[in-house]
């Protein structure tokens, strides 16, 4: 059975909590009290901030961001195959909130994934990812 991506997501910032626990504090600091909704291929969860990540399953009560995405737009991020840029352009990534709060998610994005390099879990996890539907 191929895991779902927020299951992923879950397991994904604890063990960088664990692990990396500097880039997971900074992934913290640069969320904020924030939520962000996500759509990738239709299983929708969301990401709260606050002292802690929280990774839900379903829609957030009340969402600050939302991003619709795919697998695979993820997995050509991931590769850089596409710039993010490129693929919001393209409509291969759908996002909606304010400028503030975009460019909040936006940076914790980029937290996340600095973290996620350093974290000794996070390959297995990517393979994981990989072994989804396209």
């Amino acid at each position: 059975m191929v895991e779902r991506v927020s299951s992923l997501l879950r397991r994904s910032v604890g063990h960088l909590e664990d692990e990396v626990p500097d880039s997971y504090c900074l992934l913290v600091a640069e969320l904020g009290p924030i939520a962000v909704e996500l759509d990738v291929d239709g299983e929708v969860f969301s990401l709260r901030g606050g002292d802690r990540l929280e990774v839900s399953d379903g829609a957030a009560d009340t969402a600050d961001v939302r991003i619709v995405t795919s697998r695979v737009t993820i997995l050509d991020l991931l590769d850089a195959a596409v710039g993010l840029g490129e693929a919001v352009e393209a409509g291969r990534v759908y996002v909606r909130g304010s400028l503030d709060d975009v460019q909040r998610a936006h940076d914790s994005l980029l937290a996340y994934v600095h973290g996620a390099v350093r974290a000794s879990s996070q390959p297995a996890l990517l393979s994981e990812l990989r072994a989804g539907p396209p």
